[in-house]
């Protein structure tokens, strides 16, 4: 097939050796087109810092490492990771299988290439590098580089220029200090990300047997207390129930959200989500998307949030849940232990602990990479309202049209880039309105080719069908379908639904607790729709392809155990 023209301005070249990409796990982190400016700002440093760890953990040699997209790239404004990568990851690291890292990677996804081993994708050094550097981060896993890490964002964060008075280039030149540090985030979040994944995939292949039961390694790595992300909900359900408790609060969010943070002002409530900003803030729908503004920009998502969980039943209490899963996390792993046979037990012990460890350093450090990101939003932003007053776009989705090297021109004097705003503007409308394949080798197709978004809605499953996902978080709920498309407009989502939807974020997490259970259209072992469900004990089964396309209050019989999901009254 011979490959299209690079379809938009942040696209990348595919890797003439590592071929099979995958929109899996990646699809969460930007969903839609990646915008020119956030993809030419931070791209060849995220890249660059995803090419370092691989080749400092020895997932790829020195001459492997210097092709293009060996971690990540942008395939017609989609991000993509490389499933190749990851096999060859696999390939490497004893006691891993192909299957291994296409369930972390790509999910339940159908017809993908069978893995054909090349020429030098054994290696011996790689392999003793791999277990040299796997082995000593696993062996003890040491979060406190995280917290220094954390204190590091912080300082940066303090030293960003004043908006409100200082000019253009001061704002210009700090900008420019954020993407090396994106890269070095990058580093860690791709570190942490394996000693989550490599553990997980030997544990679940340890207790992989008829004599073990389903859904052990799900509880095993269940209830850690520690994820950054489910802090989240946690606060989100407190100022749920103040809303549930205070008669005058509930008529305000009885009457509708439309100017509801105005209509608080001055109650309990107001110095409760100033306070949960203040923590969280940081977070927001399409969180590595710097053209979308976070919570503390923009806290309308947190008040929808509130509506839904304020709904919720009492026992639903993410911190009684979790104390819960801590104590039966401990049971499995000694009914695992009493199942595998004594010289297994002590690598079952620590494959256990590290993988714990593992989501809780992933997620920490993506809460790393977010709080940076919210430097650099808010000085982009403000420079985008400057140029807007100088006859640029109002809305920021427009004005990121430009990129990186065009943004002191375009701040300067805005109208020169109308009629390149206004092209790209349509590019990305053309893209975003398309479905992306989820997953493609050596070229991705021409988006021509692609299905819009209107007409790639399966038919609905029939009554009485049985689909079969990924089982990332055990337990059986049983109710009424209810689709999401957006997470800042979860209006019908009631207590007991099943919320379907295609993928999640972490700006979704606050409407797990109004759930039953989670169904995603794609997703895999270490997706946050996985971590998160995990934490918190909602059954949910990712992976289920065309779920999407079901009807609202269609009855959904969903088993996180199985990770199957039953159509049907």
């Amino acid at each position: 097939m011979t490959a299209p023209a690079l379809s938009w301005v942040a696209d990348t070249e595919p890797n003439e050796r590592f071929t099979l990409y995958s929109r899996g796990n990646v699809g969460e982190v930007f969903p839609h087109v990646i915008s020119a400016l956030t993809g030419t700002l931070i791209g060849d440093v995220v890249r660059r810092g995803q090419i370092d760890v691989f080749a400092d953990m020895g997932v790829l040699r020195p001459h492997e490492a210097a092709g293009a997209s060996v971690g990540t790239g942008v395939f017609a404004g989609y991000l993509y990771m490389n499933a190749s990568t990851m096999r060859l990851f696999a390939t490497r690291m004893p006691g891993m299988s192909i299957s291994d890292a296409d369930e972390q990677v790509l999910g339940n996804v159908a017809d993908v290439p069978a893995h054909h081993r090349a020429k030098g994708d054994r290696n011996l050094f790689a392999t003793m590098r791999l277990i040299r550097f796997s082995m000593t981060l696993m062996r003890r896993p040491d979060l406190r580089p995280l917290d220094i890490a954390r204190a590091d964002a912080v300082q940066w964060l303090a030293t960003m220029p004043n908006l409100s008075t200082d000019g253009d280039d001061e704002l210009l030149a700090w900008l420019r200090t954020f993407p090396p540090r994106q890269g070095a985030s990058m580093y860690r979040l791709l570190q942490w990300s394996g000693i989550a994944g490599a553990p997980r995939a030997l544990l679940d292949r340890t207790l992989s047997g008829g004599r073990v039961p389903a859904g052990l390694a799900n509880r095993i790595v269940s209830g850690t207390g520690d994820i950054d992300s489910a802090r989240l909900p946690q606060r989100l359900w407190a100022l749920g129930r103040l809303v549930a408790a205070d008669h005058g609060l509930t008529q305000l969010f009885d009457a509708g959200l439309d100017g509801i943070a105005a209509r608080t002002n001055d109650t309990p409530l107001q110095g409760a989500v100033d306070e949960f900003l203040t923590a969280h803030g940081h977070r927001g729908n399409d969180e590595y998307e710097l053209a979308k503004p976070a919570w503390v920009m923009d806290p309308t998502p947190v008040y929808a949030a509130i509506d839904r969980l304020r709904r919720a039943p009492d026992d639903r209490d993410p911190i009684v849940t979790g104390q819960l899963l801590a104590v039966d996390a401990e049971q499995a792993l000694a009914e695992a232990v009493r199942l595998v046979p004594f010289t297994k037990r002590p690598i079952l012990r620590r494959m256990a602990h590290s993988a714990r460890c593992g989501a809780i350093g992933r997620e920490r450090a993506k809460d790393i990479l977010v709080l940076e990101n919210l430097g650099a939003r808010r000085v982009l932003h403000e420079l985008v309202r400057r140029a807007a007053a100088r006859g640029g776009p109002a809305d920021p989705r427009m004005a990121f049209c430009v990129t990186a090297d065009e943004l002191d021109d375009y701040v300067a004097d805005p109208a020169r880039f109308a009629d390149v705003i206004a092209l790209r503007a349509a590019r990305e409308r053309y893209l975003n309105d398309r479905c992306p394949p989820p997953w493609f080798q050596h070229h991705i197709p021409d988006p021509a080719l692609w299905p819009t978004r209107t007409d790639a809605r399966p038919p609905a499953p029939a009554s009485g069908t049985t689909l079969t996902g990924i089982a990332v978080s055990g337990g059986t709920a049983t109710g009424p379908a209810r689709v999401v498309t957006d997470p800042a407009d979860p209006t019908g989502l009631e207590p007991g639904d099943v919320l379907v939807c295609a993928i999640t974020d972490p700006s979704w997490t606050p409407l797990f607790l109004a759930a039953a259970a989670v169904v995603c259209d794609s997703g895999a072992v270490q997706s946050h729709a996985a971590i998160i469900s995990r934490e918190l004990g909602i059954p949910a089964v990712l992976s289920v392809s065309g779920i999407t396309s079901i009807e609202d209050g269609t009855i959904l019989h969903v088993n996180g155990t199985t990770g199957t999901v039953r159509i049907g009254e």
